[in-house]
């Protein structure tokens, strides 16, 4: 929860220096989409914690996180290079 509060204003921020002026609303909406998808992927991961399996829970999630982590670290120039200069 607290993640999220500090993520979103940083997010949408972005979202609306990033976004093409005639385009603005929608991916604010995307934004926000992709927040209730990541929340409806939390739903399903949820029951399959318990006493017996919190070790390998934590480490598919934390291995997932570093994964994805270091995807978009390789990708961040690429993306930088699509800001065209904005800060």
């Amino acid at each position: 929860m607290s993640g999220e509060l500090c993520l979103s204003p940083v997010g949408l921020s972005v979202t609306t220096k990033l976004a093409p002026d005639a385009f603005s609303a929608q991916t604010m909406s995307l934004w926000l989409l992709s927040d209730a998808c990541a929340q409806g992927i939390n739903a399903k991961l949820t029951p399959l914690f318990s006493a017996n399996t919190e070790i390998s829970y934590f480490g598919y999630v934390g291995g997932a996180s570093v994964l994805l982590g270091l995807v978009i670290f390789f990708i961040s120039p690429m993306i930088h290079r699509h800001m065209r200069g904005l800060n």
